[in-house]
């Protein structure tokens, strides 16, 4: 899928993405228990590793395009400190998340990925 049209409508990227909407606010719920955020992301990461196949890399090129819609659509209150937080949240993300690729001896993950 590459229209952006076509993006828009649809219902399955939809679902998909209010899922990792929801697995993010999982963890942001349960940031001062480190098994439970540790737990949260290494069941995500261990299904894109293992059912999905999903190349590590994607990760972060997410996290960008997270960070990037947040800043051009909530402008007003995403400071530098709201940016610094967030991104500091999505490398936890990345980390647990590659972390489990590695604990399921990922063979396609790249160097750039970790």
């Amino acid at each position: 899928m590459e229209d952006p049209e076509e993006m828009e409508r649809s219902a399955q990227l939809r679902k998909h993405a209010s899922r990792v909407m929801n697995a993010i606010n999982s963890v942001v719920e349960n940031i001062s228990n480190p098994d439970k955020v540790s737990s949260i992301l290494g069941l995500v990461g261990k299904a894109h590793a293992l059912k999905y196949k999903v190349e590590p890399m994607y990760f972060k090129i997410l996290s960008g395009v997270l960070l990037e819609v947040l800043g051009e659509d909530y402008s007003d209150c995403f400071t530098p400190d709201v940016q610094r937080a967030w991104t500091k949240l999505m490398g936890l993300v990345y980390w647990h998340m590659t972390a489990a690729y590695i604990e399921e001896g990922w063979v396609q993950l790249s160097s750039s990925a970790v």
